[in-house]
């Protein structure tokens, strides 16, 4: 069985794939209304859909909703990269922390437009 792809339940749709598209690197490959579905992809293959919270399902996001315990997490091959989108995200006014080392890693953490938690780190054994 290979992971088909990772969809993101967002309220502010286009919101959350521009800062995708805008500050990590991944491209729309399709869209259907302004918020109603982004299918976007990275160099890497990965498939990351973006779409609006489904009513039956409580119609929320994962932080508003108190579901802190998942979390989409991006690797860099290098530790200076990670400094490196923290300064250039951080004029953005996006709720970050510092980076740090953590769990044998070296990352910083985010809520992206849509509530959504992301971490970028650097994992030197990767």
């Amino acid at each position: 069985m290979r992971l088909n792809h990772l969809d993101l339940h967002s309220p502010v749709v286009a919101e959350t794939a521009a800062f995708f598209i805008d500050h990590l690197g991944f491209m729309a490959v399709e869209t259907r209304g302004k918020d109603a579905f982004y299918r976007l992809t990275d160099e890497a293959g990965m498939v990351l859909v973006i779409s609006p919270p489904i009513a039956r399902l409580g119609g929320g996001d994962q932080v508003s909703l108190g579901l802190q315990t998942y979390h989409v997490g991006f690797l860099l091959p290098e530790r200076v990269q990670v400094e490196d989108a923290y300064r250039r995200i951080l004029p953005t006014g996006i709720r970050m922390t510092d980076p740090e080392e953590r769990h044998g890693a070296y990352v910083f953490y985010m809520v992206v437009p849509g509530n959504i938690l992301v971490e970028i780190g650097h994992r030197p054994d990767t």
